[in-house]
């Protein structure tokens, strides 16, 4: 890249970016929230273009613009963070519940994405917690993020190697054993495929073949380094005070034997759980055992509440208690919300966003929010230019504006670099009201340590 220029809808990204990558150099892009990261891998791939200057590959060949544009396309794969909208390209009507609703939305299956490369995918020698074989008859809409990660990357190496691989974020939303899995695939087609690999990520053990550390503030390269040792940064270790004053602490959540089976695959089998006012938990399992799906009914979002035997607030679903009384008790917050939220549409500025999911609005406590997360400039722009990070952030200030009963947190610390992760950490822990429920989904250890007393494994 030599003095490369980005601007996007009349905004300035990059000035005057010079960065060379070598043969044999696999490089981690990290930085801050919104410094970049995406952009550069599509601007790699090809899908936002240099308004001036030159990116160069040595291995895309052609003699026309539309010959060199289809060896890119085919020698250049990138796995972007948000999966779902790569499986429905052009479809902006898709809805974060929409999983549960087997009559509303779309119907094609896993086998129908793969078509006719199906046959090759175990020539891929692909690990067992990355195989997909269990998921070929699942409808695409009922996989969880992780899941829809796994299937995008398998695709993206059946028809052809590509030359250089582009991740973003490859490993957000993924259990702990397939984080592993997954660091060791990525080591084994690097090596036995001669594949390039650039991925951006914040803090998780990166794969071995990493070599190369590239740091970007603002747009701009901040440094660039060669990895000598994986770092892991994690939410500080200090254990979250949890000292509810209330005497009799009732269930808020009662699930009794209850099962979820789409199809012939089972998913929870006679599962029963009961969580009390003021109790902490972590709620732990592989991707696709369920986490999520059991978020969806205690938020009322699973129609499926209304056919098994579960009580909110003291209330069994389906005997009066609507929908928006049981929302307007509970703040929710996860990824399937970043994921589905298809920002390139929205064209209002965060604040107005969160401004409009909000009946009411109060201004002290918003204002005192954006201070805190350091968000006054970002937040003022459109959101289709928001990065993964910024948009998490987004959705964790709506989060806190109000103050319920019961806080789910379904893997709040996604994309968001070192410094949010501790912000956030350190907000709750001073801010969470001592009875307040606190429900998180997390696939990291030191998650657990900070903020639970009980644990809860599917």
């Amino acid at each position: 890249m030599k003095n490369v220029q980005v601007v996007k809808s009349g905004q300035k990204l990059f000035q005057y970016l010079n960065w060379k990558i070598e043969s044999g150099e696999n490089w981690v892009v990290d930085g801050k929230n919104g410094s970049g990261k995406t952009t550069l891998l599509e601007l790699l791939a090809g899908l936002i273009h240099a308004s001036h200057g030159e990116v160069a590959y040595d291995f895309v060949e052609g003699n026309t613009w539309e010959e060199l544009y289809w060896d890119k396309k085919k020698k250049i794969k990138l796995i972007p963070t948000h999966a779902i909208h790569s499986l429905f390209s052009g479809n902006n009507e898709l809805y974060y519940q929409q999983r549960y609703y087997a009559a509303t939305g779309e119907t094609r299956r896993v086998r129908d994405f793969f078509g006719d490369g199906i046959h090759k995918i175990h020539e891929l020698e692909i690990p067992s917690s990355l195989a997909i074989d269990t998921l070929l008859d699942r409808e695409i809409t009922r996989l969880s993020n992780g899941q829809l990660k796994k299937i995008l990357l398998i695709q993206s190496l059946l028809h052809e190697m590509p030359r250089m691989l582009l991740l973003d974020y490859p490993f957000e939303g993924l259990d702990r054993k397939s984080r592993e899995d997954l660091s060791r695939f990525i080591d084994f087609i690097s090596v036995e495929y001669n594949i390039q690999i650039i991925l951006a990520d914040h803090h998780h053990h990166i794969p071995a073949v990493m070599n190369r550390r590239l740091t970007l503030d603002n747009f701009k390269i901040a440094e660039q380094s060669v990895i000598q040792v994986h770092h892991v940064t994690g939410v500080p270790k200090n254990k979250m005070p949890f000292e509810s004053t209330l005497q009799d602490r009732q269930p808020v959540v009662e699930i009794k034997n209850l099962t979820i089976q789409y199809g012939d695959t089972v998913i929870l089998d006679k599962f029963n759980w009961t969580i009390r006012y003021g109790d902490r938990w972590a709620l732990l399992g592989r991707n696709g055992s369920g986490k999520t799906t059991l978020f969806s009914l205690i938020f009322a979002d699973h129609p499926m509440a209304y056919s098994q035997e579960i009580y909110l607030f003291g209330k069994r679903r389906g005997t009066g208690e609507s929908i928006w009384d049981i929302k307007k008790r509970i703040n929710y917050l996860g990824p399937e919300l970043v994921s589905y939220l298809h920002p390139k549409a929205i064209h209002i500025s965060g604040y107005d966003y969160i401004r409009s999911l909000h009946k009411t609005f109060m201004i002290a406590k918003f204002e005192t929010l954006v201070q805190y997360f350091d968000a006054a400039a970002w937040l003022e722009k459109p959101v289709r230019f928001f990065s993964s990070g910024q948009l998490q952030l987004m959705l964790i200030i709506s989060c806190f504006l109000e103050e319920k009963e019961m806080l789910l947190l379904d893997e709040p610390f996604q994309f968001l670099d070192p410094l949010h992760k501790k912000l956030v950490s350190e907000y709750l822990q001073l801010h969470l009201d001592k009875n307040s429920t606190l429900i998180l989904i997390t696939h990291y250890e030191e998650d657990i340590v900070n903020w639970t007393e009980k644990t809860m494994e599917i």
